[in-house]
């Protein structure tokens, strides 16, 4: 998968509402949502978006966020705010 293409999920009404309610429901700020494409962007889960870095989760969190990626068929990335 390290070669793989990978764009933002295009998602539909109902995944983005599990999204949303993901970033409710988990101690994070955002809920990215990723997927597999034949050509496109290679984000970095790490740098995908300037001022916020990937949470760490609890156990019972990840198998929630993991949940999410089986509902909305992609790879769901949460990231927070750094301390300051």
């Amino acid at each position: 998968m390290a070669n793989s293409a990978w764009t933002f999920a295009a998602l539909d009404g109902r995944e983005l509402e599990l999204v949303r309610l993901a970033e409710r429901t988990l101690p994070v700020d955002v809920v990215m949502v990723y997927e597999q494409a034949a050509e496109g962007l290679r984000p970095d889960p790490g740098r995908a978006v300037v001022g916020l870095q990937p949470a760490a989760l609890a156990p019972d969190e990840l198998e929630r966020l993991q949940g999410l990626e089986r509902q909305v068929d992609g790879v769901a990335v949460a990231y927070e705010r750094p301390s300051v």
